[in-house]
């Protein structure tokens, strides 16, 4: 109705998957750039879980758009199987043939392992997607494991990616689960939209609508994103209603009134939405450890949780903390969770300790000073000074690499190195060297080591989303 009005070719939010309108926002790079990385390695498992309209399909759509030539998908929309029809989807999406009559799981399994043999000896590589996960019965999901269980010396011939609602994290959590949740090597959970991606989306979608003008003020770009809470699907709904309210007002350009109307009509609050997103449960403590110690212990300790930290718990509905949370865009978490482990299904980590204001600053982070009273003040991007009555203890989360958490020791040390010599003029292969290279240049403690301080600092450098105070310009190399 409107599309004429506003000089478009087609309707720019529409919900329905259009390719053209593919818009992948710094959080969706980083969930594609964790998943491809997890499709690299030796693992069976790979997991993307996220709310409602966050764009989990988006993702998974571009990660197949990358996969080589040679591989081979198959896709199960419909999650509400049993073990046998699994088996049976399987063997029909892979185009393997079987007698219908009197089918029974071996005999379709055995099917499925002659074709992934045979697919392995032609160089091809097996994907299956599995979307609405968490509707899988825990039968069916140790049924996939055991698929994955056929494996080379240096892979599974089997890749299973598990896409669901953040109830999928609670599934897996189950005990008679335990062996499929540790064979996961990469995992990601899908956070809204941050508010500059919110106008870059709306505005991109105009753009290739059709638009040749601006159609949103800034006063409506900052309400979408409150309203919406930065989820892509209620975005396009609301976006939708908001023009077609201009149009009935015969505005050229959406504003506040329009906003607040088109989110009376879909009854949508714009408190409310800032809350809407559930926390996920922790990772459970002991696949953590195996993971972090499989990548080097003698550097992560660091990155731990100090005694100052554990303070964190019984004040977490303080303001200091919530806006922290805020800043990072994180629901907020259950009383009785330690906030540095529930950061983890964020692929953030957490860092803390004593140290100089100035070196704080060159950390780069929003963080929390704590105060003699054992209170936490918040300092904003833009603060210059310490608060009043600050002890020189301080917290920050800092975002996680890609890859992270695979248990692969010698790849990410790899990744470690080539990062650290960004930053420094004379290139080396000594790892503490280029550590002790890049702390004295930038103002962080001289230890040698890859504390906690020294990899939040160059995480916060390195990685493509997060609240950053500036980017850091790396050094040319001679």
């Amino acid at each position: 109705m409107y599309l004429n009005y506003f000089g478009l070719q087609t309707e720019p939010f529409s919900i329905a998957p259009d390719p053209n309108f593919l818009f992948l926002s710094e959080r969706h790079q980083e969930a594609l750039a964790h998943l491809s990385y997890g499709l690299q390695g030796s693992g069976g498992f790979i997991l993307l879980t996220g709310e409602v309209g966050t764009g989990k399909t988006t993702v998974s759509r571009a990660l197949l758009e990358q996969l080589p030539e040679q591989t081979r998908t198959a896709f199960i929309l419909n999650p509400m199987l049993n073990e046998t029809e699994l088996l049976a989807t399987l063997c029909d999406e892979f185009g393997i043939r079987y007698a219908k009559r009197n089918i029974t799981n071996k005999r379709l399994t055995d099917k499925l392992s002659e074709f992934l043999l045979a697919a392995h000896a032609e160089g091809e590589q097996c994907v299956v997607l599995i979307d609405e996960a968490q509707h899988l019965r825990p039968q069916v999901l140790e049924q996939l494991r055991l698929l994955t269980n056929l494996e080379t010396n240096q892979s599974k011939l089997l890749r299973v990616i598990l896409i669901g609602q953040p109830e999928l994290q609670d599934l897996l959590r189950r005990r008679e689960l335990r062996q499929l949740a540790q064979r996961i090597t990469a995992r990601y959970h899908l956070l809204p939209l941050q508010e500059a991606d919110t106008e870059r989306y709306i505005n991109y979608r105009l753009q290739v609508a059709g638009a040749q003008r601006s159609l949103f003020d800034k006063t409506a770009l900052r309400l979408v994103h409150r309203y919406s809470g930065g989820i892509p699907r209620r975005l396009n709904l609301l976006c939708d209603r908001a023009l077609l309210a201009a149009y009935n007002d015969q505005v050229q350009v959406v504003g506040r009134a329009q906003i607040r109307h088109a989110a009376q009509e879909l009854e949508l609050d714009s408190s409310a939405t800032r809350r809407d997103s559930r926390p996920v449960g922790v990772v459970a403590a002991t696949v953590l450890a195996l993971l972090l110690g499989a990548v080097g212990s003698w550097w992560w300790q660091q990155t731990t949780t100090t005694p100052a930290i554990d303070a964190v718990v019984p004040v977490v509905q303080q303001q200091p903390i919530r806006n922290l949370l805020r800043a990072w865009q994180l629901p907020q978490p259950a009383s009785d969770e330690t906030l540095c482990d529930w950061v983890v299904a964020y692929q953030l980590g957490c860092v803390s300790g004593q140290l100089r204001f100035d070196r704080i600053r060159a950390l780069n982070l929003p963080v929390l000073l704590q105060l003699e009273s054992g209170d936490w003040q918040w300092i904003a991007a833009t603060d210059t000074q310490p608060a009043d009555n600050w002890t020189g203890g301080f917290m920050a989360l800092f975002p996680h690499p890609p890859g992270y958490s695979l248990a692969n020791a010698e790849t990410y040390q790899l990744w470690l190195q080539q990062q650290l010599n960004t930053y420094v003029a004379q290139p080396s292969q000594d790892l503490a060297e280029l550590t002790q290279a890049v702390q004295q240049q930038h103002g962080l403690p001289i230890t040698g080591e890859l504390d906690g301080i020294t990899l939040a600092w160059l995480a916060s450098h390195h990685t493509i989303i997060g609240p950053r105070l500036q980017q850091a310009e790396p050094r040319e190399q001679y």
